[in-house]
């Protein structure tokens, strides 16, 4: 068991690597053949697309997972009904997506193909979760590894050719529905019912845990993508690219840090009444302190850090380092709020913490909005500002919710 554990957890860190250097790669070479203003409509155009499709696919691989774990009397019919239920939603999602994409002024045709791959994605995973559910991680990060390279190379040749950005979208989504067939194709035959008399209980059970579960889901999204999603109502052309540019970077370090934080959970979930609880809380204090190493390590380096950028991405994005050595001080705050998501999870205080952080996204944009009025600088004191009162009121919901 312990050579399986270990095995699993190689394949796994493997596969985050892999999946950070890939689409670091890309966004770079997109950055500097397509230019700031391009990469910036793709990048705006994506956190909106994630936002919808986090709602629409409503954790359905997470609870496919779960109900497989316990070895459901209805774990046969979950794969056929999961996929309808994500195709349908799906169905509904791009009903709304052109007036959605009208007040966020975004890109409709990269959006639609973002959220399709996005879609196409879960799918993928509620067929992979036949494996973990059994402990083999190694089979799904096999096919994730070779998914994620050969989308990098495919991406390559594609915009050195000369391609549209539009056209590298849709060969992600054509990689995705190719390797949806390859996972569900490699699920054993006896393993899979297809839709029967007993096909709707399971979908309004399952329907129902997903509801549940997509709570915190997204609450996580949205701290993740609100503020790119923001910064494209109010900026446009190249400034916007840059700033996208910085706020990836933030979002990249935090992902790092959260897959660390996520070994919470279960031990949260052991916790047996509040004086662990308080207990594990308040070492966590200490995690929070020690991220600010991270943006104050780089304002050491911002001169530095100022050379590779311009060297990667050109002379267009020679604001990129400036802007990011500022808002990198919103990690320690990303990091709290991420904690009083996982407590929140862990404990049971999903709706709350949702309600929360939906009113902390309205204060957000009230924040934008009256940051960009004032003109001083807006961008930057935006996003720290917005990632202020997420920290703030995630601490709250889960002190009332605790308390």
């Amino acid at each position: 068991m312990l050579k399986n554990w270990k095995q699993n957890t190689v394949y796994i860190s493997v596969m985050q690597l892999t999946l950070l250097i890939v689409n670091f790669f890309l966004i770079t070479i997109i950055s500097r053949e397509y230019g700031a203003e391009t990469y910036g409509e793709y990048a705006s155009s994506k956190s909106l697309s994630v936002l919808i499709g986090t709602a629409t696919v409503m954790s359905l691989a997470l609870v496919t997972t779960k109900y497989l774990a316990q070895k459901n009397e209805y774990s046969k019919f979950l794969f056929s009904n999961s996929y309808f239920l994500i195709i349908r939603n799906f169905l509904i999602a791009l009903l709304i997506l052109f007036p959605v994409t009208f007040v966020f002024q975004r890109d409709i045709s990269m959006t639609a193909l973002f959220l399709t791959g996005f879609v196409v994605n879960e799918m993928i995973h509620v067929a992979l979760a036949y494996f973990q559910a059994k402990g083999d991680f190694v089979t799904s990060s096999k096919q994730i590894f070779f998914r994620t390279v050969i989308y990098g190379i495919g991406a390559w040749i594609i915009v050195f050719q000369g391609f549209s950005i539009t056209l590298l979208i849709a060969f992600q989504v054509f990689m995705l529905a190719s390797f949806f067939v390859v996972a569900h194709l490699s699920i054993p035959r006896n393993e899979i019912v297809l839709e029967t008399k007993t096909g709707k209980p399971v979908r309004n059970d399952l329907q129902k845990s997903g509801k549940k579960m997509v709570l915190t889901t997204f609450s996580s999204a949205l701290i993740s993508e609100l503020d790119i999603v923001l910064l494209g109502l109010f900026y446009s052309g190249s400034v916007l690219g840059v700033l996208a540019w910085s706020r990836r970077i933030l979002e990249i370090i935090f992902q790092l840090l959260a897959a660390s934080l996520d070994i919470l959970f279960p031990e949260l979930s052991k916790a047996k009444d509040k004086s662990e609880v308080s207990s594990i809380r308040s070492k966590l204090i200490m995690v929070f302190y020690a991220s600010f190493i991270i943006p104050i390590t780089y304002f050491i380096f911002k001169d530095f850090g100022k050379t590779i950028f311009i060297s990667l991405l050109g002379d267009e994005f020679d604001l990129v380092s400036e802007y990011t050595y500022q808002i990198l001080f919103c990690i320690p705050l990303m990091v709290w709020s991420r904690i009083n998501i996982i407590f929140s999870r862990a404990l049971n205080f999903e709706i709350n913490l949702t309600k929360t952080i939906i009113f902390g996204s309205v204060l957000s944009y009230i924040i934008y909005f009256t940051m960009h009025s004032i003109g001083t600088n807006p961008a930057v004191l935006s996003i720290i500002f917005s990632q202020v009162v997420i920290a703030g009121l995630t601490t709250y919901s889960f002190r009332r919710s605790y308390d």
